[in-house]
């Protein structure tokens, strides 16, 4: 990819590690500079905190960025924030309020994800379209994944709602959704990309991990959302 090609900033979902871009990433490279940020594991950070390390991360530069799941608000609040330099937001597969009742995303805090039966966590984020390289690799991920660091993460996303930040949003904004996500329903973020100009939701035959199972239609997506955002904005 030549040195002039546009940024894009990948958030992670709720591990926090980055890894599971390795499938999206090649096809986003095609026409990105692709910039994968990974969270520290670090219990004291709420969405805040995570807003200014990505914040730190991208400097100065103009870059799209592209918050999967749990960092859906945190994609949101850093284009907020920096206004004209984040040329577009995409979000994958999240929400802009708590996506549970709070009660219950609490009460998930405190589960050890290691007792969940593997296939009933591997159905609600991959469905049908899963493959064992990629039940694998979750397995990895998450018995690595601090509890602290899981639990403080999922209380912050019990009581995150920057539904008035994406109203506010003045970038383009793309929104990809799985049709079979269970985990995190489609039908508020369809209300609000309803709601908001300059915005669209494509949903695909998917479940909530939508960019690992479907990384060649997503990034195809993705890649046309920049093209014909730039396009506006040249034109503007």
């Amino acid at each position: 990819m030549v040195n002039d090609a546009p940024e894009i900033v990948l958030l992670p979902g709720l591990d926090g590690t980055g890894d599971l871009f390795d499938r999206v990433v090649p096809h986003l490279a095609r026409a990105f500079r692709v910039n994968v940020v990974r969270y520290p594991q670090d219990p004291t950070l709420g969405y805040a905190g995570y807003v200014e390390l990505v914040r730190r991360e991208i400097g100065s530069r103009p870059v799209y960025v592209l918050g999967e799941s749990f960092s859906g608000p945190i994609a949101v609040l850093v284009a907020t924030q920096l206004r004209e330099q984040v040329q577009g937001i995409v979000l994958a597969a999240t929400f802009i309020k708590n996506p549970w009742p709070q009660w219950f995303m609490r009460r998930a805090a405190r589960v050890d994800p290691r007792a969940t039966p593997r296939n009933l966590r591997d159905a609600m984020l991959m469905g049908s379209y899963s493959d064992q390289e990629l039940r694998n690799k979750v397995e990895q991920i998450v018995s690595a994944l601090s509890r602290p660091v899981r639990a403080a993460r999922l209380r912050a996303a019990a009581e995150v709602d920057v539904r008035r930040d994406f109203m506010r949003l003045e970038c383009p904004v793309l929104a990809l959704h799985g049709r079979a996500d269970w985990l995190v329903r489609k039908s508020p973020m369809q209300r609000a990309i309803g709601e908001k100009g300059r915005a669209r939701m494509i949903v695909f035959p998917a479940a909530h991990m939508l960019l690992q199972t479907r990384p060649a239609e997503a990034a195809t997506e993705i890649i046309e959302f920049t093209r014909s955002s730039a396009e506006e904005n040249y034109e503007a």
